[in-house]
């Protein structure tokens, strides 16, 4: 057989295999959609990729109710990614029966993005002061209450060293919260926030 001849199917077997691999080194955005009213009803909107604004999309800029079919997504307060931030991943099913479900007060979102993939175990260290200095903690799981494990819930830089993390300014996994990535947080406002508040930290459920 002439090693050029081309076999029935293999095209469309080795773009499927790389389209397979390329999903494993990189994180699959997933899948996300989000409903106007509470308990999924109403007009709904499907996302498999970022959206700068829901309103480019014919969508209302206020969603009551969300469900998570793979990934994990970051739902913002403001268009382009601005403004408070919610997180919607896999825990509890990915499913989210109104806003309360996401620490919101409101059920105003303008802006969607997949939150990026990383597939090394999860492990975070945080730094007391900013620039990486001061009082040092490791963490690889969940913390429902800063202070009563480490005495502590001031936090000024963080280096995310594998997974995704959501860091809470209150215990319990309640209050103002931030996704951080892959990467190093030099000090707080760099995830976002105002101050050095965190009450308690998890790991962001991608399944």
């Amino acid at each position: 057989m002439n090693i050029f001849t081309k076999v029935p199917g293999l095209a469309q077997q080795t773009s499927k295999l790389g389209s397979v691999l390329q999903r494993a080194f990189y994180g699959s955005s997933g899948r996300v959609t989000l409903f106007e009213h509470r308990n999924f009803a109403g007009r709904r909107l499907d996302l498999s990729s970022e959206c700068t604004r829901l309103s480019d999309k014919n969508f209302p800029e206020r969603c009551n109710s969300v469900q998570v079919e793979s990934g994990a997504w970051v739902g913002y307060e403001h268009e382009n990614f601005r403004g408070r931030q919610y997180m919607w991943d896999m825990s509890d099913r990915g499913e989210y029966n109104c806003y309360d479900k996401w620490c919101a007060q409101t059920d105003h979102i303008s802006s969607v993005r997949p939150v990026k993939q990383d597939n090394n175990p999860a492990r975070a260290q945080l730094f007391e002061r900013a620039g990486f200095s001061g009082k040092k903690m490791e963490i690889q799981d969940d913390i429902p209450n800063m202070m009563s494990r480490y005495s502590l819930n001031r936090v000024a830089a963080i280096r995310v060293l594998g997974g995704a993390w959501v860091v809470y300014q209150e215990p319990n996994y309640r209050g103002p919260h931030y996704i951080l990535e892959k990467r190093d947080y030099n000090n707080f406002s760099d995830w976002g926030s105002q101050n050095s508040t965190v009450g308690s930290m998890r790991r962001v459920r991608f399944s």
